[in-house]
């Protein structure tokens, strides 16, 4: 896919904190050096496009109270499809993907209840066995940033 350079310079920008001004887009379109309509133009191609998954504020989900794990499931490739479809379904399931190595199958789970979290963890052994679950919940947060530069 080819990018302009303000395409660059678009992406860039947003996905660094958006002014807090009552008129944020034109604040941006002033940074990257083009007129706000455009700039929203801009960003509306490429969420239709997919280059944007989303255009959303970031939460703190820790100092919201939110309990969080990250799951590694090992699965056989067969069932991967099937079980990441019924388990992706789940709200509270932010991220699933399948990856190489024997836990093949990963989600990260967000909730405000243990009881909640406790109950998949529950399911997914029911249906994968215990032994196949590696349940690693978060100890320290050393980075979280996930900002390309294009």
């Amino acid at each position: 896919m080819h990018l302009s350079a303000i395409d660059r310079k678009i992406l860039n920008s947003i996905q660094e904190d958006i002014p807090l001004k009552s008129q944020p887009f034109k604040e941006l379109s002033k940074q990257v050096g083009i007129e706000e309509e455009e700039l929203l133009r801009k960003i509306e191609t490429f969420k239709e496009q997919g280059i944007i998954r989303t255009f959303a504020a970031g939460l703190n989900h820790k100092r919201l109270g939110f309990l969080s794990t990250l799951v590694g499931l090992r699965v056989s490739l067969d069932d991967a499809d099937a079980i990441a479809g019924e388990f992706a379904k789940y709200s509270e399931v932010t991220h699933c993907y399948l990856r190489e190595g024997d836990f093949n199958l990963w989600m990260v789970f967000l909730c405000l209840e243990k009881e909640k979290l406790d109950n998949f963890l529950k399911r997914l052994a029911e249906k994968v066995g215990k032994e196949n679950i590696l349940n690693l919940r978060t100890k320290k947060k050393f980075k979280l940033r996930s900002r390309l530069k294009i």
